[in-house]
């Protein structure tokens, strides 16, 4: 149902942005109190970012929000005048207040008003202003009952058992209410497997997946039915779950309800035994707290901003001014046309300038053109300097899911952030955002070992993730890594041969920096026991795929017992890049240029054949041949001769080198880069087209496609040898 508030749609519109503001500087703090204790500086800033919400929240008219803060703000000034102890609960519950207050502001956002109630939270907010325990019994569910189906009772839904039963309890003392979604594998489904992965990690970026029938594990083996059913614990409401469940393709959802009472009865057994189960300890000890201390010399960036927007002054702010990004995307739109009939023009001009040689009209049209050139190229970088965000804004929303992977895990992990001033292309930072996140939840849950196991190796209890960017050249690399066991090859060689991705011949030749790439193959994983989280492997495909998808590459640096780092390399930007533009037949075709590493001309005789695949030997290297003729499968005239020499253009992605033959070499040029449309849909080894000077379309390749499709070939024959 949707709701009016007293504003316009601008200042609602201001409203949002602020209080994204607000949640991110409170959620910061949060994180430094439960590192630091009572440090008075956070927790003033705490205060005053809950002070500021609850006062625009009422403003606007959302009393919910205003409620929520108000009490958050009696819990911290008990905290500030140390009458209340920082403690895991007092922690959590902060936490899930951010969650409801993200919630609220997203129905804002939406116009729809959403099923998150404020019961529960106020429940606990007021158990720890009165020094009690939110028990069961106060902690009512967020989400009312709400059924897509058949009933409130799901005739189908499995009989919990005491563990998850136990989940649930704790989980109401975090505000997070159980909601039961069953939805049906579509029978043409292509990939079904793949479709319910993708439904089980939509589902646990919003909440908890306590249980799922099939098992993740069953789903990974493709160990699936007709249908698939999960036990979601979660702080959002239910259209919230819906959207999610529901962007999934091959998948139709069949019911969907809010489980409050179905838990509470299945419940009622244990009742006494859980009620008598003890509270939450003091998360910072005595000891605990005099072995931890702030850092203050590497503030949150949420916290670094605001401390500096307070000094800055008037006349600082004024010089600032919010910009749609719909009208930076449409900007950049026009200067890529720009850059088109820029190219157009400077082709009209060389066929001036060999028909009218020293005509005076043609040189003057020359200083215009290498006028407008340099201001188009000025214009270009100026809207991608405006485009650009710190990555700050990705990273500040990685450490609290790392402190509550870790807490689940029983896991102590040092998250460490480097580089957040580093800028980005904002078409970039929302696409990387959930590679990262698989990534880092593999270097928590799997990467760095249990605190025992650690000590057993003689390494500090405390594991270390890093989370880093910096800039190399024209490209950014993002690099996540860990101090944590590392990739085992001898795994890898023996899970891929297991699961049949490799023969044991070929696995046994392989090289180890080649046997660990395996881990980007679909459904890979030498994690022994999997988790609800991840398992070492566990959507790394998917992690591959995106950020080829960016034009980037990732590569693997992992050492046995020593830690894993996942080293990102991507562009600037996605909207032009610079290419080497080639041809075959009458098409013209465009490499990215960062992915080239030189061109040459071979003699046809210097080519050999090894295991049924073109090769050349270069400087003692053997590079595999694909020729875009064979690859797009083109006709050639029946007239055609080969030549004696071909032009070759070697390419290389994550040390993997190929030779693209093509038929000549044009080039280099900007290219805008446009996408093929849904209609045409992903083509192996094209990554979309662009529009050259003279109006044709050129291809862009996909280099990484095309090298992939090369090693899979290489590992169907065997290891190439010369």
């Amino acid at each position: 149902m949707g709701f009016d508030f007293d504003m316009s749609a601008e200042d609602i519109k201001v409203f949002l942005d602020e209080a994204e503001e607000q949640l991110q500087t409170m959620e910061a703090g949060i994180l430094k109190l439960e590192k630091a204790g009572e440090d008075p500086e956070y927790l003033n800033d705490i205060f005053r970012a809950a002070h500021t919400l609850k006062g625009s929240s009422a403003t606007l008219g959302h009393k919910k929000m205003a409620e929520v803060t108000h009490s958050m703000e009696n819990i911290l000034d008990k905290l500030r005048k140390g009458k209340l102890t920082i403690t895991r609960d007092v922690v959590d519950t902060l936490f899930a207040c951010l969650d409801v207050l993200q919630a609220f502001k997203e129905e804002i956002a939406s116009g729809q008003e959403s099923a998150v109630t404020t019961d529960a939270i106020m429940a606990r907010l007021s158990a720890i202003d009165s020094g009690k325990s939110a028990g069961l019994e106060g902690a009512a569910a967020a989400l009312p009952a709400t059924n897509v189906g058949d009933g409130a009772v799901p005739a189908g839904m499995p009989e919990l058992s005491a563990e998850d039963l136990e989940r649930l309890r704790s989980a109401r003392v975090r505000g997070l209410a159980p909601v039961w979604v069953l939805m049906s594998i579509q029978k043409d489904a292509q990939m079904p497997a793949v479709r319910s992965f993708q439904m089980l990690l939509a589902l646990g970026d919003i909440g908890e997946v306590v249980r799922s029938w099939p098992s993740q594990q069953d789903v990974e083996e493709d160990k699936i039915g007709e249908d698939l059913k999960v036990l979601l614990l979660t702080a959002q409401g239910l259209p919230k779950v819906r959207s999610v469940v529901e962007s999934i393709p091959d998948l139709k959802l069949v019911q969907l309800t809010a489980l409050a009472e179905v838990a509470q009865s299945q419940a009622q057994p244990q009742a006494q035994a859980l009620a008598a189960a003890p509270a939450a300890a003091p998360f910072v000890t005595e000891a605990a707290a005099a072995s931890m201390t702030a850092d203050p010399a590497a503030p949150t960036a949420a916290l670094a901003q605001d401390k500096g927007a307070a000094g800055t002054g008037g006349k600082s702010a004024s010089r600032t001014v919010r910009v749609d990004v719909e009208v930076l995307d449409n900007l950049m739109s026009l200067v890529g046309e720009l850059v088109i009939d820029r190219t157009r023009l400077l082709q009209v001009l060389t066929r001036m300038e060999s028909e009218r040689e020293g005509d005076e009209l043609t040189q003057v049209m020359s200083g215009a053109l290498t006028h407008i050139g340099r201001m188009t190229s000025d214009l270009q970088d100026e809207i991608q300097r405006a485009r650009m965000l710190p990555v700050d804004n990705l990273f500040r929303k990685f450490p609290r899911m790392v402190r509550d992977i870790a807490n689940k895990a029983g896991k102590e992990i040092e998250f460490v952030v480097l580089g957040e001033e580093t800028e980005l292309d904002r078409s970039v930072i929302e696409e990387i955002g959930d590679p990262l996140m698989h990534l880092l939840r593999n270097s928590v849950d799997h990467g760095v070992e249990p605190p025992m196991e650690r000590l057993r190796v003689g390494k500090p209890s405390k594991g270390v993730v890093t989370l880093e960017a910096y800039h190399e050249e024209n490209h950014i690399i993002i690099s996540v890594r860990d101090d944590g066991r590392g990739i085992d090859p001898i795994k890898v060689r023996a899970s891929a041969v297991r699961k049949g991705i490799l023969s044991e011949e070929a696995a046994r030749r392989m090289p180890d920096p080649e046997i660990i790439n395996m881990v980007w193959a679909p459904g890979f994983s030498t994690a022994e026991k999997i988790s609800d989280i991840s398992g070492r492997g566990v959507g790394l495909d998917v992690v591959h795929k995106n950020i080829e998808k960016l034009n980037g590459s990732v590569e693997i640096r992992t050492e046995v017992g020593k830690g894993t780092e996942f080293r990102i390399k991507l562009p600037l930007t996605l909207a032009i890049i610079r290419s080497l533009q080639v041809q075959v037949l009458d098409t013209t075709y465009c490499i990215p240029l960062s992915s080239v590493v030189e061109t040459d001309r071979i003699p046809t005789n210097e080519i050999k054949t090894v295991r049924q695949m073109e090769v050349i030997v270069k400087r003692g290297e053997v590079i595999p041949l694909v020729r875009l003729v064979e690859a797009f499968q083109l006709e050639r005239p029946q007239d055609y001769v080969d030549p004696e020499e071909i032009f070759v253009v070697i390419v290389a992605v994550l040390n993997k080198q190929i030779g693209i033959v093509v038929d000549n070499l044009i080039g280099e040029g900007d290219v805008v880069i446009k996408p093929l449309g849904k209609f045409i849909g992903d083509i192996p080894g094209i990554s979309g087209a662009t529009i050259l000077g003279d109006g044709d379309v050129a291809i862009i390749l996909d280099i990484s496609s095309l090298i992939n499709t090369v090693r899979l070939e290489q590992n169907r024959l065997e290891p190439i040898r010369v």
